[in-house]
């Protein structure tokens, strides 16, 4: 067999240059530079550093580069990640427990319990669990301030095993820094681990839930910095009351939302692993012995309504930057889980991760993504940031007073009302709701997810509002073919799911106009004088109340999204705000 070089010849920086510059014709390739939603810049073309260069000015040393690694690396080599699929357990508990085993004949390691009722759980787990494996079947809580009394109930659910929690791959995820958390919970949390029997105690006590506050709108810096801030928060309350740093720290895990993007998947789980690196470090403890167990989740901020079936090839990406990113456990909810998850849906989204696991091998290599030069720039581009920020969080007094004076939820906002800027000016593009758009109805999603702000809410809300009272929009065009100004408006009107009527200024009058009687009259003309006496007169009183609109001065707008929720008569407003 041939060698590498003779198939691949090396090529030096200025030979590359050279060949960047020849198939731009020429041009820079700055032109293909962009800044992310954090404002950092992202090269088209990247300069890679030496790894003695790279490590010097970092907040971790070197020895930290462990801390790429899952917890477990060798069964995650024979195995693969924790496939951890979430169930929502709000309904009968014979269904709940139907869905469970659904989940565990196709394969799935853990269960993650949500929207789990407090009422009457300790009488209804025996029926829950009935045929579940309690030692071979991990059990994650998703409980929110519920989640001590849903803790006492699994505690006393054990004993009637003879089993107790330490002895099941039991998760009870107490997060005292989500969204409305209450403020005890942080100290009830550690008073059981201070005055509970080490046997009744679970691995997985805290975890931060960065997934959560990427849902409610954070930046991929700020949700980092959350998480960061969260787990010292947790490790300093710890400290104040002579908490062993070792088990506690081996008892913490965080949860980061997975973007479509893979590349950004990838870098993300590696700079939170970098960030808790060097936490561990200044603490005195072994990054390599206190590895940070990394649960990566399907981000739902991304998911749409307008066209669900595209929210399958978003999750198959997601899932990949966690798996590339060596995530120690995945999960990724229904492609129509915002109306309501489908039997077809859940099962796809558990079998998209066997596939890249058996057939695509993803686990079989640790950190597969070292030593690819983007990779490892952006890694280290969004680990600085976020430890940049992090630094900014305790310096402010921590996570608990962010927390508690409303600062994360104010940055959530804050950046979701950026986001939504964004879409509303056309530039920001989700594919099946402004770029390439259909006219399927678009339904509403279930409560439990309207408190999520996602950017194609908004153009959903715009096609709902049209569907229920379709305006009549009259489009004046003299040519026979559709002008390129033509074809944009409707491009833009096939977005907010308007459809307009096509007329000749020449064949309608005023009786035509108020026959049709129309909500907004778009002409491709200059302006209203240019249009003919009979039919100016038939438009006049709609001209007076401004509903005559030239196609050029649609399209010349900075916010087109704003004209859409004009002309089918819904405020955006609260998109605006960063509140819905």
């Amino acid at each position: 067999m041939s060698s590498v070089e003779n198939k691949f010849p090396s090529i030096d920086r200025e030979q590359w240059r050279a060949m960047v510059k020849a198939t731009m014709k020429n041009n820079t390739s700055k032109s293909l530079d962009r800044v992310d939603e954090d404002g950092l810049e992202i090269k088209a073309l990247y300069e890679i550093q030496g790894h003695e260069a790279a490590d010097v000015g970092k907040n971790t040393a070197a020895a930290c580069a462990i801390t790429r690694l899952p917890v477990n690396p060798e069964s995650h080599l024979a195995h693969g990640w924790d496939i951890c699929q979430p169930v929502s357990a709000d309904g009968p508990v014979e269904e709940t427990n139907r869905l469970i085993l659904d989940e565990l004949r196709d394969g799935v390691g853990t269960i993650r319990l949500e929207q789990m009722s407090t009422a009457n759980l300790g009488t209804n787990l025996p029926m829950m669990m009935r045929d579940v494996l309690l030692p071979a079947v991990g059990i994650d809580l998703d409980s929110g301030d519920d989640v001590m009394a849903h803790l006492a109930d699994f505690s006393n659910f054990t004993r009637t095993q003879n089993k107790s929690l330490s002895d099941l791959r039991f998760s009870a995820n107490i997060d005292p820094f989500a969204p409305n958390a209450a403020r005890s919970l942080l100290d009830d949390g550690l008073d059981y681990l201070a005055k509970t029997n080490a046997s009744d105690t679970p691995f997985g006590l805290f975890r931060t839930n960065g997934w959560v506050w990427h849902n409610r709108g954070m930046t991929t810096v700020q949700e980092l910095a959350c998480v960061l801030a969260s787990l010292v928060e947790i490790l300093r309350a710890g400290m104040a009351r002579g908490l062993d740093l070792s088990d506690l720290a081996s008892r913490l895990s965080a949860s980061l939302a997975l973007p479509a993007d893979l590349f950004d998947g990838i870098a993300k789980c590696r700079a939170l692993r970098r960030g808790w690196g060097g936490i561990v470090s200044a603490l005195g403890l072994n990054p390599d012995a206190h590895r940070l167990f990394l649960h990566g989740a399907v981000s739902v901020r991304m998911f749409s309504l307008a066209d669900d079936e595209v929210n399958m090839l978003r999750t198959t990406t997601a899932l990949l930057g966690g798996a590339i990113g060596g995530a120690d456990q995945l999960s990724a909810h229904a492609h129509d889980c915002l109306g309501g998850s489908s039997a077809s849906g859940r099962r796809l989204a558990r079998m998209q991760q066997h596939l890249l696991i058996e057939e695509s091998g993803l686990a079989r290599s640790l950190d597969a993504a070292g030593g690819a030069g983007f990779i490892e720039s952006r890694s280290d581009q969004l680990a600085d940031a976020a430890w940049r920020h992090f630094q900014k969080i305790e310096a402010d007094g921590g996570a608990k007073v962010a927390h508690l004076s409303g600062q994360f939820d104010l940055l959530a906002k804050k950046a979701a009302s950026q986001r939504h800027a964004r879409l509303a000016a056309g530039d920001l593009s989700l594919l099946g709701v402004n770029l390439q758009p259909n006219g399927r109805p678009v339904t509403s999603s279930l409560p439990r997810w309207q408190m999520l702000r996602r950017p194609a809410a908004a153009i959903e809300d715009l096609r709902r509002s049209a569907a229920q009272n379709p305006p009549r929009v009259l489009l004046l065009h003299k040519g026979n073919e559709p002008s390129p100004q033509l074809v944009k408006l409707r491009a833009l009107l096939a977005i907010g799911g308007i459809n307009p009527v096509l007329m000749h200024p020449d064949d309608i009058n005023e009786q035509a106009v108020t026959s049709a009687q129309p909500d907004l009259v778009i002409h491709a003309g200059d302006n209203f004088e240019t249009l003919a006496p009979p039919l100016k007169v038939g438009l006049r009183d709609l001209h007076h109340k401004g509903k005559v609109i030239t196609v050029a001065a649609i399209l010349g707008t900075s916010v087109p999204l704003d004209i859409l929720g004009d002309i089918v008569g819904i405020s955006l407003e609260a998109y605006q705000k960063g509140e819905a």
